[in-house]
């Protein structure tokens, strides 16, 4: 696939990622303001993407403390990320892809740890987080398929 070819690619990856993300923050919301709120995501009683949202893990990562700027939803982290990650993708520059990379590896560190809680503490499948998580892996194939076709035409 041509430079072209994968910058089209990231940024529809991460279109969808704001969109899920954007509903994430939808479900939050509404989860949070009509107490029995049961979301399009809400499979069952142990795939329960509001449930999920919702707990002390869906804001700030469940790491920032009560009073922090920094405790907001975490779909809100996404759809920042997904957005920076756009407009990087204008440039077909190796430095700028190389903090994308790092971004990115940022990005699937902190799925890991999200998915860690979502299986072993939560104990609940959530489809929208889920489908973050492979977007974020989709990305980091991506970068990495931009990386070497950058390099391979900059011999």
């Amino acid at each position: 696939m041509q430079i072209t070819g994968l910058n089209r690619a990231i940024i529809a990856i991460c279109l969808l990622g704001i969109l899920i993300s954007t509903y994430a923050l939808y479900v939050e919301m509404a989860a949070e303001m009509k107490p029995g709120y049961k979301a399009l995501c809400d499979i069952s009683e142990h795939a329960s993407c509001s449930k999920v949202l919702t707990s002390k893990y869906g804001k700030g990562l469940g790491i920032m403390p009560k009073d922090s700027p920094f405790k907001l939803p975490n779909c809100v982290y996404g759809v920042m990320f997904y957005s920076i990650m756009i407009f990087l993708t204008t440039f077909n520059v190796t430095s700028v892809v190389k903090v994308q990379i790092a971004l990115s590896i940022t990005s699937l560190a902190t799925c890991v740890y999200l998915a860690y809680l979502l299986i072993f503490v939560l104990r609940d499948f959530c489809v929208v987080c889920v489908s973050t998580y492979l977007l974020n892996i989709i990305i980091a194939i991506l970068l990495n398929k931009k990386h070497n076709g950058l390099l391979t035409k900059n011999r």
